[in-house]
């Protein structure tokens, strides 16, 4: 009898090769990247603010993280024939995550600052929510079938590759962004308007652990696809329980400007 316990983590695909179509993919998302900085510039400079640049800055930071959300969300990255700009916990994160972290999670939260201090109430919110499940299936889909990642394991919820119940978690930091800065518009000014840029790592991992916590443990337990299901299925209703609280929130009251130019 062995002494050795069962590994329970999923095995990720090591032998995968990145194809050359990564360079056009890194191009692109640095292009959304370019569009999406003129229109959240051209906002900061209409109100007098720099939150919005900051948000965006902050969403580009937040890529760091990525290796986490890898291990216990079982992605994986080519580590042949690729450049990465951050390799930790054995996985090679390519460089098209930043912009890609920047205008999807910055130009998302952008819309939902903005959105929450003209007073959202319940119906958008809900609507905005799914429309952010839309951009990352949008985001998602190209990397996937052009083959630069994978999603490995036991995935609940499959489409064309795409484990739907990340969805549930991606779709759900935009919101949380928007509600938190739109709490803090009264303190974020002067100064203290740049720890914008530490907060918005803070959110994103934050709302991360929240809502994936039990689709993780499910994809790293042993369980086999009936966990992995039920483990989403939990995911989505801690997502829509906050989204039913954030509905609760909202505010008519004009934007105090911060770091006035």
């Amino acid at each position: 009898m062995s002494s050795t316990l069962a590994n329970q983590m999923p095995v990720p695909p090591v032998d995968m090769v990145m194809p050359a179509i990564n360079t056009v993919v890194a191009i692109a998302n640095f292009v959304l990247l370019g569009i999406v900085t003129v229109f959240i510039a051209r906002e900061a400079r209409r109100t007098r603010s720099w939150i919005p640049l900051l948000i965006l800055l902050g969403a580009a930071l937040a890529s760091l993280q990525e290796p986490i959300y890898d291990i216990v969300g079982a992605v994986w990255y080519p580590e042949h024939a690729t450049i990465a700009f951050n390799r930790a916990f054995n996985v090679s994160v390519p460089l098209w995550l930043i912009p890609g972290y920047a205008w999807y999670i910055g130009g998302l939260g952008n819309v939902m600052y903005r959105k929450m201090q003209s007073g959202v109430v319940h119906r958008p919110l809900w609507q905005y929510y799914f429309l952010f499940w839309l951009a990352n299936f949008a985001l998602e889909m190209p990397g996937l079938n052009l083959g630069i990642y994978r999603y490995y394991g036991d995935q609940p919820f499959r489409v064309l590759g795409f484990p739907l119940w990340m969805a549930v978690t991606n779709g759900l930091m935009p919101l949380m962004l928007g509600a938190l800065f739109n709490a803090l518009r009264d303190v974020l000014v002067g100064p203290a308007a740049l720890l914008t840029v530490v907060l918005v790592p803070m959110v994103v991992g934050a709302t991360q652990i929240a809502a994936g916590w039990p689709t993780w443990l499910a994809l790293n337990s042993g369980g086999g696809p009936g966990a992995t299901l039920v483990g989403a299925l939990l995911s989505l209703g801690l997502a829509l329980s906050v989204i039913y609280l954030l509905s609760k929130l909202g505010s008519g009251t004009p934007p105090v400007e911060s770091l006035r130019g």
